[in-house]
C-alpha cells in the first residue's frame, strides 16, 4: 500500500537518490524525462524544495513485495514538488481560474519510478497533492509536462486536470524545441 505524505529533512538524501535513479532508468526509454543530473532537478532544487515542505512522497509500506525496488529506508516509489512557482510561458495559459500566484500551487518534477509503473501510484500521488493545495487555500493546480508526453497528459486528464494551451520551446534547459502543453486543475 502506498502512503502519500510530505517529505522529511532527514530524507533529503533520499528524495535526491529518488530522482537521480529516474534520470538513469529512464534515460532512452520511450518515457525518457530528459532530465540531467546536477541540472534538473537539481539537489540545491531538492533539498530546499524538502526543508520548505514543497516535495510529496509516495512511500511503500515494509510489507509491500516490492518495497526491496523503492528508494532508502523511506521506500520511496514516487514523488513531487509542489510550489507556487510558475514557470515562464506559463502567462501564455489560458488559465481558468484568474489568481495571484499564491492562490495557486503548481507541481513540478512529478515521477515514479519505472518498477511501480501501472499500480497507479502517480494517479495517488497527483491527487494527493490536489487535497494538500485544497487544504492550504489554493484556487488551483498547475502543471507543464512535454505535449509529445501522451502518457503524462492522460494521467493528468484523469486526475482532473484540463490542457489550457500549449508554448512553445518552453524547456531551453532540457531541448529548447520541446513545446509543453499547460494544465490546470481547478479546486
Amino acid at each position: 500500500m502506498l502512503e502519500v505524505r510530505t517529505a522529511r529533512v532527514d530524507e533529503i538524501g533520499a528524495v535526491v537518490e529518488f530522482y537521480t535513479r529516474m534520470i538513469d532508468e529512464m534515460r532512452g526509454t520511450d518515457f525518457d524525462v530528459r532530465w540531467r543530473h546536477g541540472e534538473h532537478p537539481s539537489e540545491g532544487f531538492l533539498r530546499a524544495s524538502v526543508e520548505a515542505g514543497e516535495v510529496l512522497v509516495g512511500v511503500l509500506g515494509a510489507d509491500d513485495p516490492d518495497a526491496p525496488a523503492a528508494v532508502g529506508a523511506s521506500r520511496l516509489a514516487c514523488a513531487l514538488v509542489m510550489n507556487g512557482e510558475a514557470d515562464p510561458g506559463y502567462e501564455q495559459g489560458a488559465w481558468q481560474v484568474e489568481a495571484p500566484p499564491q492562490d495557486v500551487a503548481v507541481l513540478h518534477v512529478v515521477a515514479t519510478l519505472p518498477a511501480f509503473h501501472g499500480r497507479g501510484f502517480a494517479r495517488q500521488l497527483v491527487n494527493a497533492s490536489a487535497d494538500v493545495a485544497r487544504a492550504s487555500g489554493k484556487k488551483a493546480v498547475r502543471l507543464d509536462t512535454f505535449a509529445a508526453n501522451l502518457r503524462g497528459r492522460r494521467l493528468y486528464e484523469s486526475c482532473g486536470f484540463v490542457c489550457v494551451g500549449e508554448c512553445p520551446r518552453f524547456y531551453p534547459g532540457i531541448d529548447p524545441t520541446l513545446p509543453a502543453a499547460l494544465y490546470e486543475r481547478v479546486l
